[in-house]
């Protein structure tokens, strides 16, 4: 046996001892989490952590490897966080809003068994799926009616996180007030403005003031809350049970057929799936939009969607949003995605899942 493969020999046998004591490891930070859950502590403790690495490194004799074991335990702190997130988002869903509105319906469905977390706004999800607070966010980002949520678009542009699944929800809008009231007695109507949109037929013509809404449940609840017995919301049938308002006029929405795509968001990317959507930006050239859409339909690849959509802070410059049919993983669309890059200043993939 030569010097090489003593080494190796040597190297196995301390990896075997090493990875003895990660389980060991992983399994007290395990009691670490369950005391962190019962005391509603969150994951990191950067004090705590700087004080574990700088112990530690008193332990390295070899001056030349401090700043290699350094590196190295740091690296094993950031993978105990990630092991602690993961197990204390396990059950933890975001959703944009309150009680009743409809991304909180859609989370229901989607994930009855699981806590949900209504947040402020779409971006507040977005950051809590990237920092790993939650595992989950249900997001929409189109209607039948009123098309997309230009936001959420912007969002999937800018945050590197991916859609794993995609929801569809029948949504009912229903013209609520704190009181039976005349419609034609209403003064103001709240509400978000997709729902207002998905309401223009009913509220076309009519002598009220509308007035947006962060959320179709925040409306309800101001609405509520407020002594005027003539403002109405427009939101779901689950908010007027919840903040004790009563139904005026049921489905108001212009289209019986109004439904929303709601988007689940994940910080891992799900690789199976018949159907995947990409973002890209062009140079700005004549006929480059043309050389793009060549290089998917001279593929053979179905394009369900392609939607447009400004830059954030970047004048006169745009993006592409599109869905396709087919398998991310396949070497067929691998082929097709090259093809693609050699024409686009950016590519970006952004999740699969069935359709």
């Amino acid at each position: 046996m030569n010097k090489l493969e003593q080494a190796r020999n040597k190297i196995n046998q301390i990896d075997e001892e090493m990875a003895a004591l990660f389980e060991k490891r992983m399994h007290a930070v395990e009691d670490v989490i369950s005391y962190k859950q019962e005391h509603h502590m969150e994951v990191l403790d950067f004090s705590r952590e700087q004080e574990v690495i700088q112990k530690n490194m008193q332990y390295i004799q070899d001056e030349k490897l401090r700043s290699y074991y350094k590196e190295f335990i740091s690296d094993v702190m950031k993978t105990s966080r990630r092991f602690q997130h993961a197990t204390l988002i396990n059950d933890k869903i975001g959703y944009q809003g309150t009680y009743g509105a409809f991304s909180y319906l859609a989370s229901m469905h989607c994930f009855p068994d699981y806590e949900l977390i209504g947040f402020k706004s779409f971006e507040d999800v977005f950051k809590a799926v990237d920092k790993e607070d939650i595992r989950y966010g249900v997001i929409p980002v189109e209607n039948s009616h009123s098309g997309e949520v230009g936001e959420v678009s912007d969002l999937l542009y800018s945050y590197p996180l991916y859609i794993v699944d995609i929801f569809e929800l029948h949504v009912s809008h229903n013209l609520l007030a704190k009181q039976k009231i005349r419609t034609e007695d209403i003064t103001k109507i709240y509400s978000h403005p997709q729902a207002l949109s998905q309401c223009a037929k009913f509220l076309k013509g009519r002598d009220v003031e509308i007035i947006e809404f962060p959320n179709t449940a925040l409306a309800a609840e101001f609405v509520g809350k407020e002594a005027d017995p003539t403002i109405a919301a427009i939101a779901s049938k689950e908010t007027a049970e919840r903040f004790g308002l009563q139904i005026i006029e049921s489905n108001i929405q212009t289209n019986d057929d109004n439904t929303t795509r709601f988007a689940i968001l994940s910080k891992e990317a799900n690789k199976e799936g018949n159907t995947f959507q990409i973002l890209f930006t062009l140079a700005n050239e004549q006929g480059t939009l043309a050389q793009a859409i060549n290089s998917i339909a001279d593929s053979g690849f179905n394009m369900k969607s392609i939607k447009s959509r400004s830059i954030p802070q970047n004048a006169w410059s745009y993006y592409f949003h599109v869905e396709l049919e087919g398998n991310i993983e396949e070497e067929k669309t691998q082929q097709m995605l090259r093809k693609l890059k050699a024409v686009c200043r950016d590519l970006k993939y952004i999740g699969s899942y069935n359709k």
